[in-house]
């Protein structure tokens, strides 16, 4: 807040300076003008930098220590940290942390909050959201990013794996996929649709294998090596010759063709079966990424061209040049005359749109040694979050830079014309009044960098088949990239029956 009232005793000082110059009229419009103006910045922002970037700087350290309860504890006492428009962070990030801390009926209770506040907000229009046009989209409710919402149904379907409740995570998977024909039916011409996940279909695989109904098992593998092939994540090889062996042994050969499989360079004897007796163990591994704030600058020509310029990761900088968006004709009025802004006309732009902060960690992977087997299991990535994150920033570039465009644009022709009509007779106060509002303006551009602040940066997986009835234990240890133990854990005790499917989950946040 301290950006906000030092601007506010700003304009109170210097319309008291010089109110002998300035008519009583003018000097009421001036004053009104700028209390306004700094009372919507107060209103809208936390603090001149935004709470995504607060909630980082406090949690970003303790985090890594992985002492889940005292970071829940102190989420609870600081809900301002997210404040209205962010309640679905809020109840996600509470409900990962505690699944992190293996308490999975209470992750459950926070995560379906959280899903709740995505339907309400699924079903509110954007377009009611009309402020937001005049100074930033932080102030419009968080609503997710495709693949933040996957996870999160993904993470209450592994809740109630944890809870060894099947039919219950096979019912996020219906969930999830009416998201996602919603999603194929609603998307723009120029976004990729995001309309399958491969994480999340591989698992819902495996839950309809565990269920005995290999039909929509082999549909959900199919949905799951598609994506893979079409997203940012890599088809990890295991999960090739896994997806290859199901599809022979279910008589699904064409399904290999349409997806470019590859045949398994061994002809190993343990080949995958339907319904088999699996210890399957879910690792989440590192920090995932933040979104930082990258400025845009150029000239927007209506009727013409945006030529933008901005700096990428290696510091260079790079230029788009794209059709001008419309601005709205009820919009494009100058402000002497009332006339209509003309064809040609330019507006210099600065804005600000979101960029992907990579978070370094030490766990790099996975191994799980059962007590059943000889050798240990490596882990395959199923899930990248940074990957996801970049993919869907470079998919949506497009869209947010126009919206910021337009919003930009709008805001200049407003401050050109409150300019205009807050003129006086004090060249001073006049100076005064446009150095203030430029500045105001400018502090009302901020990127949405709001996200999903305690994911994983992976979601890995190591799958062990086990004969039923048979007293087995693990060990899971967590690697660094030179294939050091950053940490590990010992699990015993398990006894599997006939064709169950048991859950294991592990974090490593480092």
């Amino acid at each position: 807040m301290s950006c906000a009232v030092s601007c506010f005793f700003l304009s109170h000082f210097f319309v008291c300076q010089y109110n002998r110059n300035i008519p009583d009229s003018k000097k009421v419009m001036l004053k009104a003008f700028l209390q306004i103006f700094i009372y919507i910045i107060a209103m809208f922002f936390f603090s001149c930098a935004s709470r995504s970037a607060v909630r980082f700087e406090k949690y970003s350290e303790l985090i890594t220590t992985e002492n889940y309860s005292d970071i829940i504890n102190s989420l609870k006492k600081s809900p301002k940290l997210y404040g209205k428009t962010n309640e679905f962070l809020y109840y996600m990030d509470i409900g990962a942390l505690y699944h992190y801390s293996e308490i999975y009926d209470s992750s459950n209770r926070y995560l379906l909050q959280a899903a709740d506040i995505y339907d309400q907000l699924f079903t509110r229009s954007v377009t009611n959201e009309a402020l937001s046009i005049l100074t930033n989209d932080n102030i419009r409710p968080y609503r997710s990013k495709p693949f933040e919402l996957t996870m999160l149904h993904q993470m209450i379907a592994f809740n109630f794996c944890a809870l060894q409740s099947i039919e219950d995570a096979l019912v996020e998977t219906r969930k999830m996929q009416l998201y996602f024909n919603e999603w194929e039916r609603k998307a723009g011409k120029d976004e990729e649709v995001y309309a399958n996940d491969p994480m999340f279909h591989l698992v819902s695989s495996i839950l309809y294998n565990a269920k005995g109904e290999s039909s929509d098992a082999m549909i959900s593998l199919f949905k799951s090596i598609s994506a893979f092939n079409n997203g940012p994540v890599a088809l990890p090889a295991e999960l090739n010759d896994y997806a290859w062996n199901m599809f022979t042994v279910n008589n699904r050969d064409n399904d290999k063709s349409l997806l470019n499989l590859k045949a398994p360079l061994s002809d190993a004897t343990n080949k995958p079966f339907n319904n088999e007796t699996e210890i399957i163990v879910v690792l989440l591994g590192g920090r995932g990424p933040v979104l930082d704030e990258t400025v845009w600058w150029g000239t927007y020509v209506r009727d013409g061209l945006l030529i933008l310029h901005y700096r990428n990761p290696n510091g260079d900088t790079a230029t788009v040049t794209w059709p001008a968006p419309p601005i709205p004709e009820r919009e494009l009025i100058k402000a002497e005359n009332g006339e209509k802004t003309k064809s040609g006309t330019t507006f210099h732009l600065k804005i600000a749109v979101p960029s992907l902060k990579v978070i370094e960690s030490a766990t790099k992977t996975f191994s799980v040694k059962c007590s059943s087997h000889e050798s240990s299991y490596q882990s395959m990535i199923i899930n990248d979050f940074d990957s996801q994150m970049q993919h869907y920033l470079e998919n949506t570039k497009k869209s947010t830079v126009t919206r910021t465009v337009i919003r930009a644009v709008l805001r200049t022709i407003a401050a050109e014309k409150a300019k205009k009509k807050l003129e006086t007779d004090s060249p001073l106060a006049n100076l005064l009044v446009n150095i203030g509002t430029d500045i105001l303006t400018d502090q009302m551009e901020n990127a949405d960098t709001r996200n999903c602040f305690f994911l994983p940066k992976t979601v890995q997986i190591v799958r062990i088949p086990v004969n039923a009835g048979v007293q087995q234990s693990i060990d899971i240890a967590a690697l660094d990239k030179n294939g050091a133990i950053i940490k590990n854990k010992k699990i015993t005790g398990l006894t599997l029956e006939k064709n169950e499917k048991r859950f294991i989950f592990y974090t490593s946040l480092n």
